[in-house]
This record gives structure tokens, C-alpha cells and sequence, in this order.
């Protein structure tokens, strides 16, 4: 039930994210709507996962197990938290309107994000191998 609560909020933020995007040009007020739907619902998860991992027992006590090896989910991990950074810079660049730097970040963070989305739908699942 853990792995499908965080799967979801990263889906609805993905969602967000490419819906806010799409809407870059021609309608600001929802782009920025979608768009932070995206960012809360990222933060959620990761909250929620940095909580299980290190202040609740860990992952395998909420049935997440990965199926690659060590180094493999640790590359993962990097590559999320610099899209994690990423994400709170283009909101902040957003936020206080600093186009040239904002569009600039899009080019790196959209696909980066993919990325660490589609890899941790694969890198994890409920019931251990």
C-alpha cells in the first residue's frame, strides 16, 4: 500500500508537471496551478519516503523492496534528489519570475525527472523477489 501511495503522488506530480508545461504559453495562471500540484505532491512523497526509510524502520517495513542491486537503487537515489533540487529551483525561479534561468532549468528537469520517475517504477516493488 506504501509503494502505491508513493507511485500515485509521483504520478499526479509527473502529470502535473507536464500539464503545467503544456500550458507554459498560453494560460501562466494554469501553468503555475499544474505546476505546483506537481511540487506538493513530489514533496509528499519524498517526505513520506525519507520518513519511512530513516525514521520509521526502513523500507522493508512498509513491503517496498527494490529489485536491482545496491549500487543500481543508489544511482537512483542520486539522480532524484539533484531532480528534487532541480524542481524546488524552477519553483523558486517561477516564483519570483526570473524567466531566462526557469526556461533554462526546464531543458534539464523535464526529462531528468522522467527519467527517475519511470526507473523507480521499475527499481521497486510490494512483495520481496
Amino acid at each position: 500500500m506504501a509503494l502505491f501511495f508513493v507511485n500515485s503522488l509521483m504520478t499526479l506530480s509527473i502529470l502535473g508537471f507536464y500539464t503545467g508545461y503544456s500550458f507554459r504559453k498560453s494560460d501562466v495562471k494554469k501553468h503555475r496551478i499544474f505546476n505546483l500540484i506537481g511540487i506538493l505532491s513530489n514533496l509528499t512523497a519524498a517526505v513520506y519516503l525519507l520518513c519511512i526509510k530513516y525514521l520509521l524502520g526502513g523500507i522493508s517495513e512498509f513491503q517496498i523492496y527494490p529489485t536491482a542491486p545496491e549500487f543500481v537503487i543508489h544511482t537512483h537515489r542520486f539522480f532524484a534528489a539533484i531532480s528534487l533540487v532541480l524542481m524546488l529551483v524552477m519553483g523558486y525561479t517561477g516564483w519570483k519570475r526570473i524567466r531566462n534561468l526557469h526556461v533554462k532549468l526546464h531543458y534539464i528537469f523535464l526529462p531528468l525527472y522522467t527519467i527517475v520517475y519511470i526507473s523507480g517504477l521499475f527499481l521497486f516493488q510490494s512483495k520481496p523477489l
